[in-house]
């Protein structure tokens, strides 16, 4: 299915436990985009975001990796026919999680 730029991929407002650690999503197809376009809060404990690439929505490809995700708002260039993005929260539970994720071209 072709996910036309401007598109809501993803998106989440629960706090991160670090119970409920690492949080991953399913994987999305990168049919139709060529750049995604990342906003989020986090607050409390210690958060860190990955986007993760595919060249088949079940297994990880290590060789072609995405680069840390800095300052909200950022901007990642897809490199794979499948993504998806793991939060991993450590040190305390987050107060705020709050993630939201845009289809660019």
């Amino acid at each position: 299915m072709i996910t036309p730029p401007g598109s809501e991929l993803w998106s989440t407002a629960a706090a991160l436990t670090v119970a409920a650690s690492p949080l991953v999503t399913p994987w999305f197809s990168t049919d139709g985009y060529n750049n995604l376009i990342l906003s989020y809060v986090f607050t409390g404990g210690t958060t860190a975001m990955t986007v993760e690439g595919s060249g088949d929505a079940a297994t990880l490809d290590s060789t072609r990796t995405y680069t840390a995700v800095g300052a909200s708002p950022a901007t990642v260039l897809v490199k794979h026919r499948f993504i998806r993005f793991r939060l991993v929260q450590t040190t305390a539970d987050a107060a705020v999680t709050s993630v939201f994720v845009k289809t660019s071209a």
